[in-house]
């Protein structure tokens, strides 16, 4: 197989995705976690464990003036767990919601339908040990070790810079103590978080050029995808030509249908029709060059439809007038005179000039502005 160099096409990538193969970082959730966290502890984390600390006092409290028994649970226990369930939900639904945040904010509303549930081949040990020794698993470690030694760092720096105040909790109260190392390791916490962040977005990024890398196609590859999407170039060619032969007969069908028919006087030819009843302005019914005018004027000669010769009303017509469209308004007056001039030499609407003739064009006949020159069709 040809070398891999095409980015994927976006059937390629849809594939994937109904595969469940997209780009993820677990370490960006594990940040995001770490820093909503830390917050939510000032929050109703802190209230937990102060929620914990009464019901405690209140327990023992109760517990020394009656029996454990239901009802003691009902009055001692009850109204102490309502708010720490609700300090504790919060915490809860916090951490659980920036999870599912961060996994839709890289993989989107990811349905993998194609994925099987059960996926007996990472169970296999071999396969595991495999994955180990591999290059991915070489990256995996190495980004590891780094990650590691760039938080060390960190928070080595933070508690260097810090160890006097860390002496002088030895030889304070217990109560300040605790306050004073709450906000020392509040503090290390988001300094660390915020580093974790960082690199769990440079390995997003890793991740996202690996997935795409993981992706690339061969031009065979895109070529047969094309073909599975748009189907074979060749028989869509045979499609189009035979639409356009029905068009063309649909098209010739409805000449003997025209009026008159005006042509270049050989390489163009445009065939028309005006009814008063039913038509806000003239009709082109059908239209050629070429092969295709001589076809129109044979037919209209066959059904003895006049057959007018005028190069510039012809050019205009061919070149701003579409089959089964009206006329615009610019022609309405060049038309009309061909029209009564047609209908005069016909002496009735309805009478039908003899086979083969050909009419010359009425002196007056020219729209303005539209003459090409003699060298065009």
């Amino acid at each position: 197989m040809s070398e891999r160099t095409e980015a994927p096409t976006p059937r390629r990538i849809a594939d994937a995705r109904a595969e469940g193969q997209v780009a993820y970082s677990r370490e960006l959730n594990a940040a995001a976690a770490l820093l909503v966290g830390v917050l939510l502890l000032r929050g109703p984390g802190g209230r937990v464990l102060q929620d914990i600390s009464n019901l405690m006092l209140s327990s023992a409290a109760s517990l020394a003036l009656g029996r454990p028994d239901a009802q003691w649970m009902r009055t001692a226990l009850l109204p102490g767990m309502l708010p720490l369930a609700i300090d504790l939900g919060m915490v809860v639904f916090g951490l659980l919601l920036t999870g599912v945040a961060a996994s839709v904010l890289q993989t989107g509303l990811l349905w993998a339908g194609k994925r099987p549930w059960v996926d007996f081949s990472r169970l296999d040990p071999l396969a595991g040990l495999r994955r180990l020794v591999s290059a991915q698993g070489l990256a995996e470690f190495i980004k590891a070790v780094l990650k590691l030694t760039i938080i060390g760092w960190v928070a080595y720096g933070f508690l260097r810079s810090r160890a006097t105040a860390l002496l002088d909790l030895g030889r304070m109260d217990l109560r300040p103590a605790l306050v004073q190392w709450a906000g020392l390791a509040y503090t290390l916490a988001l300094r660390v978080g915020g580093v974790y962040l960082m690199l769990a977005l440079a390995d997003y990024g890793y991740q996202r050029w690996q997935f795409t890398r993981s992706l690339r196609m061969s031009r065979e590859e895109i070529k047969e995808e094309f073909k599975r999407t748009e189907g074979d170039p060749f028989l869509r060619g045979r499609i189009r030509q035979q639409q356009r032969r029905l068009a063309r007969q649909r098209m010739m069908a409805r000449v003997p249908e025209a009026d008159v028919v005006i042509t270049n006087p050989t390489h163009l030819a445009i065939a028309m029709r005006y009814d008063p009843e039913g038509m806000a302005a003239p009709t082109v019914l059908a239209k050629g060059a070429h092969k295709i005018a001589e076809r129109i004027v044979s037919l209209a000669n066959e059904h003895g439809i006049p057959v007018l010769q005028n190069i510039p009303l012809a050019r205009a017509l061919y070149r701003t007038v579409e089959v089964d469209q009206e006329i615009p308004p610019e022609l309405y007056l060049v038309v009309a005179e061909v029209l009564a001039y047609v209908y005069g030499l016909q002496g009735e609407r309805g009478r039908r000039a003899p086979a083969g003739r050909t009419l010359a064009p009425p002196p007056s006949v020219q729209p303005p502005g539209l003459a090409e020159p003699e060298g065009e069709p």
